[in-house]
């Protein structure tokens, strides 16, 4: 056969294949659009197309598991954000009705231009722009708040407990959002990662998995691994994010073995992620590993890892039972996206994470607190500990003055429990070193 009709036989193939694709993704695209048409041109009040789309999209994934969702525009670029752990802002954590009467501050973030125009855990956010706040939930304020770097924002404050007033002018600028922590924060924005309960003791919160993730562990890791005679890493209230995140966190801490399985029904998603050579801590080093109910996805791949593997042990509740794979699909430029599950992972152990909505407690899913660490806290219990964070994280509030009259471990028994476990294993090898 001539090379020219070879050439040419191989176009028209080419050409078959790339319609039968745009025929797929026509089949169904065409007759969500055709109805949108029709909606936007018959019914009897003027709708917005781009408003029946994403209700379409929201129908489409609702009809899947919990954890899948339509991102759409408005809401696109703050779901990039939190997995990427920067923004364009002025770096403050806020809360609204119905939580608390009005917009209130909850901590501005160290090192941001929050902190340093002096704006504090409690201060009452009354106007911004010079448009007031009431009524305004935390998200819509989020959205005035945020902006292009450079440009600045105004805010009208009024302190905790005071009826005095302040206006600050605040430049926005990026924001890393730390997901790393330590017990406290010092008065020059460095965490200290030991427990003043006893400072054998290193303590290392995550509270997600993002992008920038494994590195501020390993740089936690690298500030305690001279001093720690025994670590505590605190899972608690942390959703997950990103899975690669916590494998590598696993690995810094294992020096072999399966550290999680996935599985899908593609084999694009089945992975196995294993442990390298090299650990970045002593495996002598006692590990215990905090979670709770609201630990979920990814943390329960470290806790369940890290139990699995024997590399640590394991106190709190019974995690949340989130044992699937969200993965993100961009749409419409990068302005929308569908996430959705795409796979199951498993420990390794090969035990059941998953909890299903047929699942009861006395079915095998989460990750299970070893017997002697189990302990629960009530709700005024974890809002406590939640002011105990806030507390310890901005230095002007954790002086003297501003301590709560309890000691620390009043306000979370689940860690003193942990550090006193910790403290008759530190014991336990003293006395058996010759």
């Amino acid at each position: 056969m001539p090379i020219r009709n070879l050439v040419t036989l191989l176009i028209v193939t080419v050409v078959c294949l790339a319609c039968a694709l745009q025929a797929r993704n026509l089949k169904y695209g065409g007759k969500i659009g055709r109805a949108i048409r029709l909606l936007d041109d018959n019914f009897v009040e003027s709708v917005d197309p781009q408003e029946l789309y994403a209700a379409a999209m929201q129908g489409v994934v609702g009809k899947l598991d919990e954890f899948s969702e339509f991102i759409p525009a408005d809401r696109y670029r703050e779901f990039q954000s939190q997995i990427e752990q920067k923004f364009g802002g002025i770096g403050v954590q806020i809360e609204g009705p119905p939580a608390v009467r009005r917009l209130t501050v909850v901590t501005p973030l160290p090192k941001t231009p929050a902190f340093n125009a002096g704006m504090q855990a409690g201060d009452t956010i009354l106007e911004i722009d010079g448009q007031s706040t009431q009524d305004l939930t935390p998200a819509e304020a989020t959205k005035f708040m945020r902006g292009p770097v450079g440009t600045t924002v105004e805010l009208l404050l009024q302190r905790m407990d005071s009826s005095e007033t302040v206006r600050l002018k605040i430049p926005r600028a990026d924001i890393e959002i730390d997901s790393v922590y330590g017990d406290r924060l010092r008065g020059d924005s460095t965490w200290d990662y030991f427990l003043p309960e006893d400072p054998r003791v290193a303590y290392i919160r995550i509270a997600m998995f993002g992008d920038r993730t494994t590195d501020e562990f390993l740089e936690a890791l690298k500030r305690v691994r001279e001093q720690a005679a025994a670590l505590v890493i605190d899972l608690r209230f942390n959703p997950g994010g990103i899975l690669t995140s916590a494998a590598d966190i696993c690995d810094m801490l294992l020096d072999e073995g399966v550290i999680v399985r996935t599985q899908g029904r593609r084999w694009m998603f089945n992975s196995t992620y294993s442990a390298s050579q090299g650990v970045e801590l002593d495996p002598a080093i006692p590990i215990v590993v905090l979670i709770n109910q609201d630990s979920a996805s990814a943390s329960e791949i470290m806790a369940g890892c890290l139990q699995d593997l024997g590399r640590a042990q394991v106190a709190g509740n019974r995690s949340y039972g989130k044992g699937t794979v969200q993965q993100v699909f961009e749409l419409e430029s990068n302005r929308t996206a569908l996430k959705f599950t795409t796979a199951r992972f498993m420990r390794p152990s090969n035990r059941n994470i998953h909890r299903t909505r047929e699942m009861t407690d006395d079915d095998f899913w989460g990750v299970v607190p070893d017997p002697a660490l189990t302990m629960s806290l009530d709700e005024p219990q974890q809002i406590y500990l939640n002011r105990r964070w806030i507390m310890r994280s901005d230095p002007r509030l954790s002086s003297r003055q501003h301590q709560p009259p309890e000691p620390a471990f009043a306000a979370d028994p689940q860690l003193k429990l942990v550090v006193q476990h910790l403290q008759r294993q530190l014991d336990m090898q003293r006395v058996a070193s010759p």
